[in-house]
């Protein structure tokens, strides 16, 4: 199987990938291309933003090619590890920021797939549109607490770390949050 083909390799040609890959750094490019794409949209759902999504992406597959010689091969596809470094990455950016977060697109909180049926997409734009134009409208505090919660997926004590709060201070900000949002969404529903 040539390398061009690796979208198409089962477990043990992946393999064969990974032992060429740590026996020449420059075999890691069928590695990439099978796994990059997948990745960035991994990365890019907890993110929201696409400038972080690629600094993220481009660390994983650096720090992956970096470790790639201690890389053990235990039965799970490469690409199980490709995306916990890139939780790890996510993770250790998401404490270490103490910026405001914000969302430049509100697929950032989709759903990964809402599938190719026309109707459904429009229903999940629509319903992406609502629910960005009442997170917009919360106080700012409380449109980070959901980001953080829904879009990067922190728990309540990482939001409150990331806040300067405690962690029921965090579950309190979510839960009235998350009542507006309700209201809102039900009051756009109605009309």
């Amino acid at each position: 199987m040539k390398a061009e083909h690796a979208e198409d390799a089962g477990p043990l040609d992946e393999s064969a990938l990974v032992v060429a890959a740590q026996n020449d750094p420059a075999a890691f490019e069928p590695l990439y291309e099978r796994y990059v794409n997948a990745i960035y949209a991994y990365v890019y759902r907890r993110i929201g933003n696409h400038a972080e999504t690629e600094d993220v992406t481009s660390q994983t597959f650096q720090q992956a090619l970096a470790a790639l010689p201690s890389y053990e091969w235990r039965g799970a596809p490469f690409g199980a590890w490709l995306f916990k470094i890139a939780a790890n990455l996510i993770a250790r950016r998401a404490r270490s920021s103490g910026r405001e977060v914000a969302v430049e697109d509100p697929t950032a909180l989709a759903p990964e797939e809402i599938g190719d049926d026309p109707a459904l997409v429009a229903t999940q734009n629509d319903a992406g549109s609502d629910l960005m134009t009442a997170l917009r409208r919360l106080p700012l505090d409380q449109q980070r607490a959901i980001v953080l919660k829904f879009s990067r997926g922190l728990k309540s004590r990482e939001i409150g770390e990331q806040m300067n709060r405690s962690e029921d201070a965090a579950k309190q900000l979510i839960h009235r949050a998350l009542i507006t949002l309700r209201a809102a969404l039900e009051s756009t529903m109605n009309d």
